[in-house]
């Protein structure tokens, strides 16, 4: 039986073994780079192009407002949930228009809650001095 592609097996286990951190910023990545894309369609004239690559980026800010819980979240939650909402409209009458400054604020915002999520710490790994009971074949 042929295998898939590699890298799309590369990719869904990447996604699939990510913690909820790595996945938003990869959530963000993706919008950021089909925003940019748009960006480049824009510039080259190519509405159907761009157009896509912004449904694309507009789908990813969707999803992340779909799975944002802002009743567990606090202020913080309701203000993340604003702002996707906000990026959401943006993305829609950047698409309607193809007006590159609404992309590029769409861009800059996503930039900014994408490193506000990288720079967020992750669990800390268990200390060093202690024992382990997992067992770890050593034979060849």
């Amino acid at each position: 039986m042929p295998q898939g592609n590699p890298y799309e097996a590369y990719e869904r286990t990447h996604v699939e073994t990510a913690d909820q951190r790595q996945l938003i910023l990869m959530l963000y990545d993706g919008a950021i780079r089909f925003m940019n894309k748009g960006l480049e369609k824009i510039d080259g004239q190519d509405v159907e192009g761009a157009h896509n690559y912004l449904i694309r980026a507009r789908d990813i800010v969707s999803e992340l407002l779909a799975t944002l819980k802002p009743e567990n979240a606090g202020e913080i939650g309701r203000n993340l949930q604003g702002l996707y909402v906000y990026i959401f409209n943006r993305l829609v009458e950047a698409n309607l228009s193809k007006d590159r400054e609404v992309v590029m604020e769409a861009i800059k915002l996503m930039s900014t809650l994408r490193d506000g999520w990288a720079s967020i710490k992750q669990p800390a790994a268990p200390q060093t001095g202690q024992v382990s009971n997992r067992r770890v074949n050593v034979k060849g």
